[in-house]
This record gives structure tokens, C-alpha cells and sequence, in this order.
């Protein structure tokens, strides 16, 4: 246990008026004396102390040079002796008194504890284990439940001071159904979603009102994207909208992406999408990317699943991203590019994995109503007919988007995990008897010496946290 630089001067201050009250200290010289183990007469050595619930032990008092030694005459006299500073006191079987003040003690099983409201110090006779020694085999039975129920009462002390706020991303995922499709949510999320008529156009966004870029976006099928200007411009001439979809000069899954301001302009542009607040991914950059061999890859042009920083709207988000890019009618002068399953999975920078199983879970729920599937594929062409079911479509996507995941390269999250924890001055910890990983106030492992709480490892950095504590 290591105390905390802030708390330390005024931790051991404290101890010092236990014993010495206000009145001041007087150098004189001491006496030693040892006598038999069934009297409080003799020499006592401070080996730890709690205040408030926060306990010092005997090496860290060692590290810190700090010692106070008490030495008991048999004739009820005696003297404390603090880093050098020597008290005169008075003692009977009952309490110690320095400087007019008294303190009871009690004394079991060789260990003299003095204690009053805040504090307690607890002291051993030189060269002793007895505070510290575990029990043995034989040490009796009721002792040893006596030291367990004290080690729970300290756990629970420390809980006590704790104030756990669970993350967003752990909460349960609540029905969401309406006449296209039903989906499971984040409780509180805002679903967006385009009318039944759009078909095979059809776009959700589920997103957190609170925090925007923690959402899904997915779109079954979008179109179009020219290969050039000229194709553009000759679309444009049956109707002025198709001028304002982009042209795709990266045709890859990324560049769909790096393109996706100007989509969503198009979209945003288009009554039957004008309320579903089609997200504008900015300053895209891919972080890692995997081979994509589901919904439409087998007729895709360079079809990947991609794991990406961005912004939104100021925010920096980080996520999976994943889109199907399929020619159509190129060469004919009026060829264009049509991008199946677009996918986005994000959340705020440094909590996308904790967000995604939960992301993962809602994206997997998907399941749209037989009448809209219906209506849907009898709209589609040939091509989007072989996709199957377009429920399936979204399971693909997230079992590609999970395998992805899993395959990550996990030094860059550890990495960049403990980057987010030192400036949001935050450290891990995991309940070794739940197995649940929590961020914690910076500091909590420099004091806390119990047995249940144990700093995370590095390979721990990837897994989800439960929660974040704050304690006092």
C-alpha cells in the first residue's frame, strides 16, 4: 500500500495527536522495559494505522521514515517516542494518557490497539508477527472468522466511500418495432428511419440524443456514386438531385467513406431522408482493415470492413465501418456505382469497446416485418435479389463487423486505452470474484491493500469496463 502524497503529512499528524493531544512535546530521556506478554507493560512498536477507513501499514510507515515507539514501565509511567520526539505518559489497564489527554487501548493475542473515534493504531512488540501473521492451522476457529469478518467490514468500508456510475454502454437493450422493422436499443436512444415506400433505400439510425456519435447507421442500399463528371452530368439532366449524389474516384469501401460529407448532403437534400439525420463522418481515417466476405463481397469492388477514427459534428468518434461498392451499366456512358449494407457502428473516442458488444448486439436484432420485405425485393433488381433476406443482411454484417473485432490488433487498444485513462486520470481495476473491470480515480491502488481489488494487466486493456468509480 502506498498513501497518497496529499494525504500523508495529515494521516500521521493526526496519529501524533492521538497520543499527544494539543499540549507540547518535551525531549526527555526514555526507559525500557520488558516484562511478560499478559501486561501492557514493556516496549511497543507502531506497525499500522486507519483513519477514516484508510489504512497505512507497517512498510509503508518504514518507507516513509515515520515510527513511534511506545515503552510502558511497570509503575504506570512511561514515554512515546515519535520520529524522534519524546512524550511523557501515564497508563493503566484500561488507557493511555499524554499530555492530559486519554486514549483506551485494548490488548489481545500479543497486539495493543489504541483507538479513538477517527482513528486506530495498531502495535506490535519488537521482532512480533502477531498483528500480521494469517491464521494457521492452529489458530482456533472463532479468531479466524473474527479476521475474515473484519476483512469484509474493511472491503465494504472502502465500498461505502464509492460512487459507481455505469457506463451507458452496459445498460440493457429495450424493443424498438415500428411498420419496416423491430430492433432492440440502448434504453433512451432516438431511432430514425425512412418510410416503407423507399424499399430497397430503406436507412435506420438508432443514436444516442445525448451523445450523437454513439449510434448505428444502416442503409440497405444507396445509389448512386458516378465514376465521373460526365456521368454525373448526363444523370442530372432527368433530374436535378441525382446532381448532388458524389463521384467516387476511390471505388473501394473506403472511399465510400472518405466521401461521406457530400452523401449526406444528398441525403439530407431528399425529403425521404430529411429526418433521419444521416451522420456526417468527417476527417476519416482507417486505423486497421479486414477482408470482407460477406452481403454482397462476391460481386463488391475491393470490399473491406474497416475500424476508423473521425469526427462528427466536433466530436472524435472511432468505429467499425463496412459498405458493399457494385457497378452497374459501366461503359454504356451512364454507369454508376450502387453501395449495399453501409454500416456504420461508432461511439465516442476511447469507448468504442465498450460500446461494441452493445452495438454489435442492437445491429444483430434487426429484423424487418414480411411486409416490408416483400414490398422491398419486389422493387430490387437481380443483383440485390441474391442477397436473400434483407434481415440477413444485417446479421451478416454484424457476425463480420464481431469477427473483425475480434481479430483486432490489440496492442494499438491497449495503447490507446491507457492514453485515454491518463488523461481522463483514471486506472483499471478488476473484482477478482466477479471478474468485472471498472475505471477507477488515479491513486486508488497506491493506498488500497485488500485482496479483492487487483490492478488490471495489460491484456485486460482490452476488455469492456463495467463501470466508473469515484472514490473519496
Amino acid at each position: 500500500m502506498r498513501l497518497r502524497d496529499g494525504k500523508k503529512a495529515g494521516v500521521l499528524l493526526l496519529a501524533a495527536l492521538l497520543l499527544t493531544g494539543c499540549g507540547r512535546a518535551e525531549n526527555t530521556s526514555d526507559a525500557v522495559m520488558s516484562v511478560s506478554e499478559d501486561t501492557a507493560a514493556g516496549t511497543w512498536e507502531l506497525v499500522s494505522m486507519t483513519y477514516n477507513g484508510m489504512t497505512v501499514g507497517k512498510e509503508d510507515l518504514e518507507e516513509m521514515g515515520t515510527s513511534m515507539t511506545l515503552n510502558l514501565l511497570e509503575d504506570g509511567t512511561g514515554t512515546m517516542d515519535y520520529d524522534g520526539t519524546v512524550h511523557d505518559l501515564t497508563w493503566d489497564d484500561s488507557a493511555i494518557t499524554t499530555d492530559g489527554v486519554a486514549d483506551a487501548y485494548t490488548l489481545e493475542d500479543g497486539v495493543l490497539v489504541l483507538a479513538n473515534e477517527e482513528t486506530e493504531m495498531v502495535f506490535e512488540r519488537p521482532g512480533s508477527m502477531a498483528a500480521v501473521t494469517a491464521p494457521d492451522e492452529e489458530e482456533d476457529e472463532q479468531t479466524a472468522d473474527s479476521r475474515t469478518e473484519t476483512g469484509s467490514q474493511t472491503e465494504a468500508s472502502i465500498e461505502d466511500n464509492w460512487t459507481v456510475v455505469p457506463l451507458a454502454s452496459a445498460q440493457e437493450l429495450v424493443p424498438y418495432s415500428c411498420t419496416e422493422f423491430s430492433m432492440n436499443i440502448p434504453q433512451g436512444w432516438t431511432v430514425r428511419s425512412s418510410a416503407m415506400y423507399t424499399g430497397m433505400f430503406h436507412a435506420i439510425h438508432a443514436f444516442d440524443p445525448e451523445n450523437p456519435v454513439n449510434q448505428i447507421f444502416f442503409m440497405l442500399k444507396m445509389e448512386p456514386m458516378f465514376p465521373d463528371e460526365n456521368s454525373r452530368a448526363m444523370m442530372a439532366l432527368s433530374s436535378d438531385l441525382f446532381g448532388k449524389y458524389p463521384i467516387l474516384t476511390n471505388v473501394s469501401t473506403q472511399g465510400v467513406f472518405e466521401i461521406f460529407p457530400q452523401f449526406a448532403d444528398a441525403m439530407n437534400a431528399t425529403a425521404d431522408y430529411a429526418d433521419i439525420q444521416t451522420p456526417y463522418i468527417a476527417d476519416f481515417s482507417v486505423t486497421e482493415s479486414f477482408e470482407s466476405t460477406q452481403g454482397m463481397s462476391s460481386v463488391a469492388i475491393s470490399p473491406t470492413i474497416l475500424r476508423v477514427d473521425f469526427t462528427q459534428d466536433g466530436m472524435a468518434g472511432e468505429g467499425m465501418f463496412t459498405a458493399d461498392v457494385v457497378p452497374f451499366a459501366m461503359g454504356t456512358g451512364m454507369g454508376y456505382y450502387s453501395v449495399y449494407n453501409l454500416t456504420v457502428l461508432s461511439a465516442e473516442k476511447g469507448t468504442f469497446q465498450d460500446w461494441q458488444p452493445t452495438l454489435n448486439k442492437a445491429l444483430s436484432s434487426l429484423n424487418y416485418t414480411p411486409e416490408f420485405q416483400s414490398f422491398a425485393m419486389s422493387q430490387s433488381n437481380q443483383a440485390a435479389s441474391t442477397s436473400q433476406s434483407l434481415s440477413q443482411s444485417a446479421n451478416e454484417m454484424s457476425d463480420s463487423i464481431m469477427s473483425s473485432w475480434e481479430n483486432r490488433n490489440r496492442s494499438q487498444d491497449i495503447m490507446s486505452q491507457k492514453q485515454s485513462d491518463a488523461t481522463l486520470g483514471y486506472e483499471r481495476i478488476v473484482d477478482t470474484e466477479t471478474g468485472n473491470i471498472y475505471k477507477i480515480d488515479n491513486g486508488f491502488t497506491d493506498w488500497y491493500d485488500g485482496s479483492r481489488y487487483k490492478s488490471i494487466t495489460d491484456d485486460q486493456y482490452t476488455d469492456s469496463v463495467e463501470a466508473v468509480i469515484h472514490w473519496k
